[in-house]
């Protein structure tokens, strides 16, 4: 299976300046009491490797029980999003982010939690993390395999300080586990690239400033006075088409969010 060759840029970190100034069912022909049920054709494709493995984790993430360190967020996704806290399992943490099912974490200055993200990644977090505990929150873009390319996954996590007297919202725990497939699949990542490309713009609007640009993640946090230059370009790779993601997968995404570009050639 091969990557997909402009998902990655080959350069280094970007990153902004600081500024200092301010089922259908059918009975047999025969008509005994047998049924035969008819597959949706979703139900026949196969799935890859890579799409097991999202679909074994999705049903973790499903079944997953509240604790201390676990807990699904409150709202209405068709994906379960998951709160983890202080003490959190690495490995759990690294997997929840790449599949696009992590929303929030809570780390303190030691950010165990966080030991197998990107070391570049750990390094500028580590640097923010030295004012006190820190929260980062996570939209992701899920990966994604389509005619044996690997596309991976994009993320924008923002990055605060956790004031005293902090309190949470947590949901419940009773989402059914679906089924499944293809198209279920297709469509949580069409709609988390809808969440992205909304995100960026807001985030831009609200001047964020772009910590560090690496490697399909873009760190931010509200500290900035100008409009982003790389938050600039990021929403614009939108718009052209350039972030990560099959021919299908862009096309329906547009669909979703009313691409300009897309309205334009329209014309």
């Amino acid at each position: 299976m091969k990557e997909d060759p402009q998902c990655r840029s080959s350069s280094g970190p970007k990153r902004d300046a600081i500024v200092q100034s301010p089922k259908k069912v059918t009975i047999n022909e025969n008509h005994t009491r047998t049924v035969r049920i008819q597959p949706d054709e979703d139900d026949e494709i196969p799935l890859s490797s890579k799409e097991e493995e999202y679909k074994n984790f999705a049903k973790v993430i499903y079944e997953i029980k509240f604790n201390d360190s676990y807990f699904i967020s409150p709202g209405e996704h068709i994906y379960p999003r998951v709160i983890m806290m202080k003490g959190a399992d690495p490995l759990m943490v690294k997997m929840s982010a790449d599949y696009g099912f992590l929303d929030l974490i809570y780390l303190d200055r030691i950010l165990k939690e966080i030991e197998r993200f990107d070391e570049i990644l750990k390094s500028e977090i580590s640097k923010y993390a030295q004012g006190g505990s820190i929260y980062l929150k996570f939209y992701t873009i899920s990966p994604e395999v389509e005619d044996g390319i690997f596309y991976p996954a994009e993320h924008i996590i923002t990055i605060g300080h956790v004031g005293r007297n902090f309190t949470m919202d947590v949901g419940e725990n009773d989402k059914p586990v679906p089924k499944i497939t293809k198209t279920w699949i297709k469509n949580c990542r069409i709609l988390r690239y809808k969440v992205l490309y909304n995100m960026a713009k807001n985030l831009y609007e609200k001047n964020f400033r772009c910590i560090c640009q690496y490697n399909g993640w873009t760190l931010l946090t509200n500290d900035g006075k100008l409009k982003s230059e790389v938050l600039k370009d990021y929403i614009n790779k939108f718009d052209t088409h350039r972030m990560p993601g099959s021919i299908s997968t862009i096309k329906r995404a547009c669909e979703a969010r009313d691409c300009p570009t897309c309205r334009q050639n329209k014309r």
